[in-house]
């Protein structure tokens, strides 16, 4: 009999949290805990204590991931993380939203759009995604921006809401023009 998503949920989220937070625990029983549990967990993973999942069973992590501290992660339609990905504390990943609804309830349906986040790219702490948001390749989403549109890759990405302020290496397409660097 499987259980409902809900209670699903609460028994991973008791699970993975229920353990001390030390490099072996981290690297190793979380990732595999997660991993038995239905969650897509590439090689090399690292899950700190203190993260709330939403919908584990639709987060695919690739290789060599971190997931820091005091984080929340909504997959709602699914959530994508690449190779090399590091997240900074306190980071929420939503998918799930709402449309405005009429005057007399704003709060309308519920809508749910799937985020990615591209190889490389290092999300710092207290920033927040919302839904249907892929973050490029090789990205950086400086500490506390609120990323509310897709960016492109090789990019610092910064503010509220965030835009791309600064193309990473030289060479590369200029993520705020189109142009050359």
């Amino acid at each position: 009999m499987a259980l409902g998503l809900d209670v699903d949920d609460v028994l991973f989220n008791f699970l993975m949290n229920l353990l001390p937070d030390n490099k072996l625990v981290n690297t190793r029983v979380r990732p595999f805990i997660a991993g038995i549990l239905g969650m897509k967990c590439g090689i090399g993973c690292e899950i700190r204590k203190n993260i709330y999942f939403e919908g584990h069973r639709r987060i695919v992590l690739g290789n060599d991931v971190a997931l820091n501290r005091q984080s929340y992660f909504d997959a709602g339609d699914g959530l994508s993380i690449g190779d090399n990905v590091k997240f900074g504390p306190q980071a929420l990943l939503m998918a799930g939203s709402h449309e405005i609804g009429h005057q007399r309830q704003r709060l309308g349906d519920v809508v749910s759009k799937r985020i990615r986040i591209e190889d490389g790219c290092w999300i710092c702490a207290r920033v927040t995604i919302t839904a249907g948001v892929t973050i490029g390749a090789g990205s950086v989403v400086s500490a506390g921006s609120v990323v509310q549109r897709s960016m492109p890759p090789n990019c610092l990405i910064g503010g509220n809401p965030a835009r791309a302020v600064e193309v990473l290496e030289k060479g590369e397409e200029d993520c705020r023009t189109g142009l050359a660097a």
